[in-house]
């Protein structure tokens, strides 16, 4: 390459790091579109992304000719990342930058122009952000695994060396994300196996085996391990690391570090799972839902509570009504008496010994109480709350079971990447394959065991997703049986309670016949009565004559006015002759007293009648008036028929 190219590539950096804010479209060397990196540029400005005062970017460096990784101090400002990235000394030879967030689902502890800074400085590929924009602030964990790459090893890659950052231009670069479960720090978190990810970026350039890495993690879990692996893993020593050739095989030892996580906590989450679903289900495979769902124990289980003077309640017969119940010692006026005037020698029980004695028979009853009642202890083990809870554990094994196909194919794209790396133009020009063939077929068939692991994983979370939507199935079926059987019963009684009903209504309506029928009786007698009252009135004078004792005499009555003639011996002397004045006299006073009698009963009859039709016209126009709002005026119609059909 010539001076002259190297010199514009060099401008062309500075002004690329120039605008650094304006990442991904100031990259240098992008195979995306256009339209790609302006939506990427728009994405990065959410406001959810970054952490206002959390800041947590450190770096792990090592040197050319060192013996060690030097960790760096925290990079917190602006200011402190800039002159990082200017140091004096060079460039390093490997250099991972651990980024973190304050939480699982928290945003990076850093800001953007700290994120944009660094990723321009290093020119890193812009689909890396698909990673990055996963660390925000977020209700639900991340549950998609990805794997992205932008190589320029090829015979025809466009070239970007700087040799001032020795920077070969020879480049292949991948990020990849991937899902595990981890167990909470806190007891009393209430998802105890939550789902989270870790994300890498790497590059490499093939021509010198310099290497760049940013790893995203919501702790520093992945960090602490590479961190001690550089200390004690062959691979990973720094003394190790002279050559591409090592630096490449060290690289692919960072990368396992993250792949063997996501497979390493799935069976202690599995027998999590399967304890806590055996816990919430093994009650409904073994109880037995007959005998708890029988008539008697629905019937103890509705039966009212009868309760005594001291507050204690007790289960009665399913018949027996409600009652208070007095002990005999409390209500024997006699035997209290006795007690108190000495004639009685018995030992009276203090309130204590009383109390005691009520409070073991309530618990007594208590006992029989649990004992008895099944049909509540199956309501409570199978409570919704509880079928609420198997639905969270579904949920959770349909959620690992789509992490584990997610990481499983990007282990497969790992896989095909690293294939195609190792045939590349680049690399076998640059690097001695034969150096690194047996650590990348060892590389390789880790990947492939770690995918067994998963497919081993995935095996027992689809048979434990099956065990779990049976259990489901059994638990709603049981839920529904038990529903049926109240209703069953329920409607049994409503049906014994609708024939007595029925055999009460046809008493009344014969007690309503005859009542009607005494009633007619009772009208005639009365009307009847009226009629022949005052003629009685008239023609017995039991009291009249002590009033007026010069007009009539004692005991006069119709035969003793000398209507008829009678005999001393009581028999009719002669014919009977009727005396017309003494008639007269009688119905010209009996017959306008029985017509005003009459005549008044009748208007006060009337007068009631007319009273009680205008107070049911009050009661019964309102609600028909309001139903015709409804339904129309055919209810006020109906009624005034009614009340038409009652006054005839």
């Amino acid at each position: 390459m010539s001076a002259q190219t190297a010199g514009d590539n060099a401008t062309r950096f500075e002004e690329s790091r120039s605008k650094f804010l304006e990442y991904p479209e100031n990259l240098v060397r992008t195979e995306s579109f256009r339209h790609t990196l302006e939506l990427y540029r728009r994405r990065l400005d959410r406001n959810k992304l970054f952490d206002p005062k959390f800041r947590s970017i450190t770096c792990l460096d090592l040197y050319q000719d060192n013996n060690t990784f030097a960790p760096s101090q925290k990079l917190d400002t602006i200011k402190k990342l800039s002159e990082y990235l200017d140091e004096e000394d060079g460039t390093p030879l490997w250099r991972l930058v651990f980024l973190q967030s304050q939480s699982a689902r928290g945003a990076l502890g850093c800001t953007k122009e700290q994120l944009t800074l660094l990723l321009t400085y290093y020119q890193v590929m812009p689909c890396f952000l698909d990673f990055i924009l996963t660390f925000s602030v977020r209700g639900n964990p991340v549950a998609h695994a990805l794997f992205r790459q932008e190589n320029y090893l090829e015979r025809n890659s466009p070239e970007f060396s700087l040799p001032q950052l020795k920077r070969g231009g020879v480049q292949m670069q991948h990020a990849f994300n991937l899902l595990s479960v981890e167990r909470a720090s806190d007891p009393e978190e209430k998802d105890q196996w939550p789902l989270r990810q870790v994300a890498l970026y790497h590059s490499l350039d093939v021509t010198n085996g310099r290497c760049f890495w940013i790893i995203l993690k919501g702790d520093r879990l992945i960090a602490r391990r590479i961190y001690s692996a550089t200390k004690h893993h062959r691979h990973l020593k720094a003394a190790e690391i002279t050559s591409p050739e090592t630096s490449f095989i060290a690289s692919l030892q960072v990368q396992m570090i993250a792949i063997e996580w996501c497979s390493e906590s799935w069976a202690d989450y599995i027998d999590y799972l399967e304890e806590m679903i055996s816990s919430n289900s093994v009650e409904g495979k073994a109880a037995p839902v007959e005998k708890m769902t029988s008539p008697e124990e629905i019937e103890l289980m509705h039966s009212p509570k009868s309760t005594n003077t001291w507050g204690t309640q007790s289960d009665t017969s399913p018949i027996s009504p409600r009652r208070f119940t007095f002990s005999r010692a409390s209500t024997d006026i006699r035997t209290v008496f006795r007690r108190f005037s000495g004639l009685d020698s018995s030992i009276i029980e203090t309130p204590r010994e009383a109390n005691d004695k009520d409070i073991e028979a309530t618990a007594g009853v208590e006992e029989e109480t649990n004992d008895s009642d099944k049909l509540s202890y199956l309501e409570r083990e199978f409570s919704f709350k509880k079928f609420q809870r198997l639905s969270l554990l579904s949920q959770g094994l349909e959620q690992a079971l789509v992490a584990i196909e997610q990481n499983k194919g990007v282990l497969t794209a790992i896989q095909e990447h690293y294939n195609s790396v190792v045939n590349s133009y680049g690399f076998a020009n640059h690097m001695n394959k034969g150096v690194c063939d047996s650590d990348i077929a060892t590389f390789l068939t880790r990947i492939h065991n770690t995918k067994r692991d998963l497919d081993i994983h995935h095996s027992r979370l689809q048979t434990l997703s099956r065990a779990l939507e049976n259990d489901k199935t059994v638990f709603t079926t049981l839920l529904q049986y038990k529903s049926e059987k109240v209703s069953e019963y329920f409607a049994k009684s409503a049906k014994t309670s609708s024939d007595k009903m029925e055999l009460m209504t046809a008493k009344m309506h014969d007690i309503a016949v005859r009542t009607e029928q005494e009633t007619v009786s009772m009208h005639v007698i009365t009307i009847f009565t009226l009629i022949f009252l005052p003629g009685t009135f008239i023609a017995v004078w039991a009291w009249i004559p002590r009033l007026f004792p010069h007009f009539l005499t004692l005991r006069q009555t119709l035969f003793s006015s000398g209507v008829f003639q009678w005999n001393d011996d009581g028999n009719l002397g002669s014919d009977w002759v009727i005396r017309k004045n003494a008639l007269k006299l009688f119905f010209s006073v009996s017959l306008p007293m029985m017509a005003i009698i009459l005549s008044a009963w009748s208007i006060l009859y009337l007068y009631m009648r007319r009273k009680r039709e205008q107070e049911k016209r009050r009661l019964v126009l309102p609600v028909t008036e309001g139903q015709s709002a409804e339904g129309g005026t055919d209810g006020i119609a109906h009624w005034r028929k009614v009340l038409e059909r009652d006054k005839s």
